[in-house]
């Protein structure tokens, strides 16, 4: 088929258009609910088809101009109005919540990022000759002068190693917190990169500056370590770590555990108001910064141990922890790691997401021994479909 005429009818939850065609779903990207096209499609599967845009013959008021001139992956909603893409991804928590978990409550107005542009601070840039990224599920390259989700020390950095021979670099990851650090697969000159960043490592080897970078987030500072998980936008991060901080009874006398804790930025954060933190992390770069980090913000009373997060809580089964502050990858808790949390029995519990699905999952798990309090949506990451939660959990009586 040449084209077709579709209606969108609403998004999906990865910000594509859906419509319809002789009885089956179809995907478009670039789509917004009551706008009308004459669509290609690309992908015809036995269930659903995959359409691109040819001609819009009606246009939705909600639509605006994406500021990001290149190809679509990446920024997923920029061309939806800001408003919108947050009424839609409040919604979506609360849709996927309440199929998934049966929550039809609870669910607070979602937290804006204040910047919806320039706020990534870690890029990972594919190369051919000049920086860029593959399309979705693709090899097709897009070579990019500048990268308008990242903030301004990262385009700084694309716009030298556009100067460069990079023939010989097939993938760059770039890290600018308050120092920059830069992460290439393959060989190429680094003495201009020097001019622009604080670290550089080649092939694992670090051959210039620090094998850390600091980062600052509300009154604390971070070292970040080259394979240590780092969230991507600061602003976002600081209202998120408030909002846990807020969602706790402050108590001198009450143990905290901190778990998939990363570089340990949210247990050090809360250590000043809790008798003590332990925290667990099975990355060995997040644990060494993380207890550099401990040092270095005199956070005496914070433990961090290196581990899978399932095999540490039971060697924890006897500690006897207050509250526990989970934030896992976007897999979530799973099963194991729930049962494991209930036998401690905290009497909180505050979940951080990046993915209500497995989010949903997680509560359901939950359901008979913890009530949800409250859920919030944070827009983390803006003009994309993804969006972070922070649900407050009390144990049952």
């Amino acid at each position: 088929m040449d084209k077709i005429l579709i209606k969108c009818e609403k998004l999906d939850d990865f910000g594509r258009g859906i419509g319809f065609y002789n009885g089956k779903v179809v995907f478009v990207f670039n789509f917004l609910p009551s706008e009308e096209a004459y669509v290609k499609i690309v992908l015809e599967k036995k269930k659903f088809l995959e359409g691109e845009v040819l001609e819009f013959l009606k246009v939705s008021p909600d639509r605006v101009e994406g500021r990001c001139p290149y190809e679509k992956d990446g920024c997923s909603l920029k061309h939806l109005k800001y408003e919108k893409a947050l009424e839609y991804k409040e919604n979506k928590v609360k849709n996927i919540l309440a199929k998934f978990a049966g929550l039809n409550s609870g669910v607070r107005k979602i937290v804006p990022s204040p910047k919806v542009w320039g706020y990534r601070n870690k890029v990972t840039l594919k190369v051919h000759g000049k920086v860029g990224y593959y399309k979705n599920g693709t090899h097709d390259f897009v070579p990019i002068d500048k990268y308008y989700l990242a903030n301004e020390k990262i385009n700084e950095v694309i716009s030298v190693l556009n100067n460069e021979d990079l023939s010989e670099v097939s993938e760059i990851t770039i890290k600018a917190y308050d120092e920059v650090m830069i992460i290439i697969k393959g060989r190429m000159d680094i003495k201009d990169l020097t001019l622009v960043c604080d670290s550089i490592y080649m092939n694992d080897e670090l051959v210039y500056g620090k094998k850390f970078v600091l980062a600052s987030i509300l009154d604390c500072k971070f070292y970040v370590l080259k394979d240590a998980f780092f969230q991507v936008n600061k602003e976002m991060t600081e209202k998120l770590y408030s909002k846990v901080l807020d969602s706790l009874p402050k108590d001198s006398n009450k143990k905290v555990l901190d778990l998939y804790c990363g570089t340990g930025t949210i247990g050090i954060f809360l250590s000043k108001y809790f008798k003590e933190v332990i925290g667990i992390e099975i990355n060995e770069d997040a644990i060494e910064s993380a207890n550099m980090n401990k040092v270095l913000n005199e956070a005496d009373n914070v433990k961090f141990i290196l581990g899978d997060v399932s095999s540490k809580l039971e060697f924890l089964r006897g500690y006897q922890a207050d509250i526990a502050v989970v934030d896992p990858p976007r897999a979530g808790l799973g099963k194991r790691c729930v049962l494991d949390i209930l036998r401690i029995n905290p009497e909180m519990i505050v979940y951080v997401s990046c993915d209500p699905v497995t989010l949903a999952r997680d509560l359901k798990f939950m359901e008979d021994s913890y009530e949800v309090l409250e859920v919030t949506p944070f827009d983390m990451f803006p003009q994309t479909y993804h969006v972070e939660s922070v649900v407050v959990l009390k144990r049952k009586a």
